[in-house]
Protein backbone atom coordinates (compact mmCIF):
# COMPACT_ATOMS: atom_id res chain seq x y z
CA UNK A 1 0.00 0.00 0.00
CA UNK A 2 1.34 3.44 -1.01
CA UNK A 3 2.04 6.37 1.15
CA UNK A 4 -0.51 8.15 -0.67
CA UNK A 5 -3.02 5.40 0.50
CA UNK A 6 -2.47 5.84 3.94
CA UNK A 7 -2.51 9.48 4.20
CA UNK A 8 -5.81 8.96 2.38
CA UNK A 9 -7.12 6.74 4.80
CA UNK A 10 -5.87 8.30 8.10
CA UNK A 11 -7.75 11.33 6.71
CA UNK A 12 -10.88 9.69 6.54
CA UNK A 13 -10.60 7.94 10.59
CA UNK A 14 -10.42 11.49 11.74
CA UNK A 15 -13.41 12.86 9.24
CA UNK A 16 -15.40 10.20 10.70
CA UNK A 17 -14.45 10.13 14.23
CA UNK A 18 -15.14 14.22 15.10
CA UNK A 19 -19.14 14.03 14.88
CA UNK A 20 -18.77 10.77 16.58
CA UNK A 21 -17.06 12.35 19.49
CA UNK A 22 -18.63 15.96 19.75
CA UNK A 23 -22.44 16.56 21.13
CA UNK A 24 -24.49 18.84 19.66
CA UNK A 25 -27.60 19.45 21.32
CA UNK A 26 -30.67 20.97 19.57
CA UNK A 27 -34.15 21.82 20.89
CA UNK A 28 -37.12 21.72 18.48
CA UNK A 29 -38.92 24.57 17.07
CA UNK A 30 -42.11 25.76 19.67
CA UNK A 31 -45.51 24.67 18.87
CA UNK A 32 -46.72 27.99 19.19
CA UNK A 33 -46.05 31.25 18.64
CA UNK A 34 -46.90 33.14 21.96
CA UNK A 35 -47.73 31.15 25.68
CA UNK A 36 -50.47 32.47 27.79
CA UNK A 37 -50.46 32.91 31.44
CA UNK A 38 -53.14 33.98 34.30
CA UNK A 39 -52.12 35.29 37.87
CA UNK A 40 -51.05 38.36 39.57
CA UNK A 41 -48.30 36.40 41.68
CA UNK A 42 -45.15 34.10 40.20
CA UNK A 43 -45.66 32.00 43.53
CA UNK A 44 -49.82 31.23 41.97
CA UNK A 45 -50.16 31.43 38.73
CA UNK A 46 -51.61 29.44 35.94
CA UNK A 47 -49.75 28.78 32.60
CA UNK A 48 -50.17 27.08 29.04
CA UNK A 49 -48.12 24.12 28.87
CA UNK A 50 -44.76 24.18 26.48
CA UNK A 51 -43.65 20.73 25.09
CA UNK A 52 -39.75 20.60 24.58
CA UNK A 53 -38.20 18.15 22.22
CA UNK A 54 -34.39 17.77 22.22
CA UNK A 55 -31.75 15.97 21.15
CA UNK A 56 -27.69 15.82 21.12
CA UNK A 57 -27.12 15.20 24.70
CA UNK A 58 -25.24 12.23 26.44
CA UNK A 59 -27.35 9.15 26.77
CA UNK A 60 -28.75 8.82 30.45
CA UNK A 61 -27.54 12.23 31.27
CA UNK A 62 -28.56 14.72 33.49
CA UNK A 63 -29.69 18.48 31.61
CA UNK A 64 -30.46 21.68 33.85
CA UNK A 65 -33.58 23.88 31.90
CA UNK A 66 -33.21 27.11 32.61
CA UNK A 67 -35.61 30.38 31.71
CA UNK A 68 -34.05 33.35 31.39
CA UNK A 69 -30.63 32.34 32.82
CA UNK A 70 -32.14 30.74 35.93
CA UNK A 71 -32.33 27.09 36.60
CA UNK A 72 -36.19 25.88 37.53
CA UNK A 73 -35.70 22.20 36.70
CA UNK A 74 -32.44 20.66 37.34
CA UNK A 75 -31.78 17.19 36.64
CA UNK A 76 -33.60 16.45 33.96
CA UNK A 77 -32.69 12.92 32.75
CA UNK A 78 -32.23 12.17 29.29
CA UNK A 79 -33.17 8.80 27.78
CA UNK A 80 -30.63 6.17 26.02
CA UNK A 81 -30.69 7.93 23.20
CA UNK A 82 -29.78 11.69 24.48
CA UNK A 83 -33.13 12.81 23.80
CA UNK A 84 -35.56 14.44 26.03
CA UNK A 85 -39.53 14.92 25.33
CA UNK A 86 -38.70 12.27 21.97
CA UNK A 87 -40.03 9.19 23.48
CA UNK A 88 -42.74 10.90 25.93
CA UNK A 89 -43.90 14.17 25.78
CA UNK A 90 -42.22 16.76 28.35
CA UNK A 91 -44.26 19.47 29.17
CA UNK A 92 -43.05 22.97 31.24
CA UNK A 93 -45.50 25.48 32.63
CA UNK A 94 -44.91 28.64 30.67
CA UNK A 95 -43.05 30.92 32.73
CA UNK A 96 -44.83 34.20 34.73
CA UNK A 97 -45.37 37.05 32.96
CA UNK A 98 -47.19 39.67 35.26
CA UNK A 99 -48.87 42.01 32.23
CA UNK A 100 -48.11 42.34 28.86
CA UNK A 101 -46.46 40.50 26.60
CA UNK A 102 -42.59 39.81 26.21
CA UNK A 103 -39.70 37.62 24.80
CA UNK A 104 -37.96 34.41 26.92
CA UNK A 105 -35.65 32.29 26.71
CA UNK A 106 -35.22 28.47 27.63
CA UNK A 107 -32.13 26.91 27.70
CA UNK A 108 -30.91 23.00 28.58
CA UNK A 109 -27.45 22.36 29.52
CA UNK A 110 -25.96 18.93 30.15
CA UNK A 111 -24.53 19.11 33.64
CA UNK A 112 -21.10 16.66 32.86
CA UNK A 113 -20.65 18.84 29.98
CA UNK A 114 -21.70 22.59 30.14
CA UNK A 115 -20.05 23.54 26.70
CA UNK A 116 -22.85 20.90 25.29
CA UNK A 117 -26.14 23.36 25.90
CA UNK A 118 -28.85 24.55 23.35
CA UNK A 119 -31.50 27.67 24.09
CA UNK A 120 -34.73 28.85 21.38
CA UNK A 121 -36.54 31.67 22.29
CA UNK A 122 -40.35 32.25 22.35
CA UNK A 123 -43.02 35.02 23.73
CA UNK A 124 -45.31 34.78 26.43
CA UNK A 125 -48.52 37.06 27.29
CA UNK A 126 -50.57 37.91 30.50
CA UNK A 127 -54.15 36.98 29.94
CA UNK A 128 -56.21 40.42 30.90
CA UNK A 129 -58.71 43.10 30.22
CA UNK A 130 -58.27 46.71 30.83
CA UNK A 131 -60.84 49.40 30.41
CA UNK A 132 -60.24 53.52 30.13
CA UNK A 133 -61.47 55.18 31.62
CA UNK A 134 -62.95 52.75 34.99
CA UNK A 135 -65.54 55.36 35.53
CA UNK A 136 -68.29 56.65 32.73
CA UNK A 137 -71.94 56.91 32.09
CA UNK A 138 -72.84 53.29 31.06
CA UNK A 139 -73.66 54.87 27.41
CA UNK A 140 -70.16 55.99 27.44
CA UNK A 141 -67.76 54.43 24.49
CA UNK A 142 -64.51 53.79 26.55
CA UNK A 143 -61.51 51.93 25.29
CA UNK A 144 -61.28 48.11 25.95
CA UNK A 145 -57.76 46.39 25.98
CA UNK A 146 -57.34 42.78 26.04
CA UNK A 147 -54.66 40.00 25.52
CA UNK A 148 -54.43 36.33 25.79
CA UNK A 149 -57.07 35.35 23.72
CA UNK A 150 -54.93 33.74 21.42
CA UNK A 151 -57.57 30.63 19.83
CA UNK A 152 -57.71 32.29 16.46
CA UNK A 153 -61.33 32.87 16.75
CA UNK A 154 -63.47 36.23 17.44
CA UNK A 155 -63.39 37.55 21.22
CA UNK A 156 -66.84 38.35 22.66
CA UNK A 157 -68.34 40.23 25.39
CA UNK A 158 -71.22 39.09 27.55
CA UNK A 159 -73.16 41.39 29.31
CA UNK A 160 -75.03 39.29 32.63
CA UNK A 161 -77.08 41.05 35.37
CA UNK A 162 -78.62 38.79 38.28
CA UNK A 163 -77.06 35.70 36.06
CA UNK A 164 -79.10 36.12 33.23
CA UNK A 165 -77.30 37.59 29.63
CA UNK A 166 -78.17 40.73 28.52
CA UNK A 167 -76.50 41.54 25.65
CA UNK A 168 -73.69 39.68 23.62
CA UNK A 169 -71.07 42.52 21.41
CA UNK A 170 -68.56 40.80 19.01
CA UNK A 171 -65.47 42.91 20.42
CA UNK A 172 -62.43 41.64 18.16
CA UNK A 173 -61.74 39.17 14.83
CA UNK A 174 -57.82 40.52 14.52
CA UNK A 175 -55.82 39.67 17.10
CA UNK A 176 -52.34 39.62 16.76
CA UNK A 177 -50.21 35.89 17.72
CA UNK A 178 -50.52 36.64 21.60
CA UNK A 179 -54.34 37.64 21.71
CA UNK A 180 -53.97 41.31 21.99
CA UNK A 181 -57.33 43.57 20.87
CA UNK A 182 -58.61 46.58 20.97
CA UNK A 183 -61.32 48.00 21.08
CA UNK A 184 -64.07 51.68 21.51
CA UNK A 185 -66.83 50.74 22.74
CA UNK A 186 -70.14 51.98 25.06
CA UNK A 187 -69.49 50.65 28.60
CA UNK A 188 -72.90 49.15 28.86
CA UNK A 189 -74.64 48.11 25.49
CA UNK A 190 -78.14 48.45 27.23
CA UNK A 191 -80.36 51.11 27.10
CA UNK A 192 -81.22 52.50 30.47
CA UNK A 193 -79.66 49.11 32.33
CA UNK A 194 -80.46 48.44 35.77
CA UNK A 195 -78.18 49.67 38.90
CA UNK A 196 -76.58 46.98 40.64
CA UNK A 197 -73.51 44.72 39.50
CA UNK A 198 -73.52 43.99 36.26
CA UNK A 199 -70.34 41.11 35.19
CA UNK A 200 -68.99 41.08 31.76
CA UNK A 201 -67.15 37.91 30.55
CA UNK A 202 -64.99 38.18 27.46
CA UNK A 203 -64.39 35.00 25.94
CA UNK A 204 -64.24 33.28 22.48
CA UNK A 205 -67.43 31.70 22.27
CA UNK A 206 -70.01 33.14 20.38
CA UNK A 207 -72.58 31.81 23.24
CA UNK A 208 -72.59 32.72 26.23
CA UNK A 209 -71.40 29.61 28.47
CA UNK A 210 -70.66 29.40 32.59
CA UNK A 211 -66.92 28.76 32.63
CA UNK A 212 -67.84 26.60 35.80
CA UNK A 213 -66.24 23.06 34.92
CA UNK A 214 -69.12 21.62 36.92
CA UNK A 215 -71.75 23.37 34.96
CA UNK A 216 -70.14 23.59 31.31
CA UNK A 217 -67.70 20.16 31.11
CA UNK A 218 -65.22 21.09 28.30
CA UNK A 219 -65.12 24.68 28.82
CA UNK A 220 -62.76 25.34 25.64
CA UNK A 221 -62.15 29.13 26.19
CA UNK A 222 -60.06 31.75 28.03
CA UNK A 223 -62.09 33.71 29.55
CA UNK A 224 -61.56 37.06 31.87
CA UNK A 225 -64.73 38.71 34.06
CA UNK A 226 -64.99 42.45 34.83
CA UNK A 227 -67.64 43.92 37.37
CA UNK A 228 -69.01 46.74 36.93
CA UNK A 229 -71.57 48.81 39.41
CA UNK A 230 -74.08 50.79 37.58
CA UNK A 231 -75.07 53.64 40.34
CA UNK A 232 -77.87 56.66 39.72
CA UNK A 233 -76.96 60.07 40.30
CA UNK A 234 -79.13 62.72 41.14
CA UNK A 235 -78.84 66.52 40.76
Amino acid sequence: MSFRTLAASGALLIALAVPAAAEAATIEPLEKSCYVTAGKKPSKYEGEGITIRATGFAQSSLVDLSVNGTVVEPGIQTDANGELGVLSPMVFKAPFIRKGSAKFTLTLTQQDNPANTASITGRHTALGVSVKPKRARPSTKIRFKGAGFTLGKPVYAHYLFNGSVRKTVRMSGGQNACGQWRKRAQQIPVKDPATGIWTVQFDQLKQYKDPDPAVTPGFNSVFVQLRIQVTRVFG
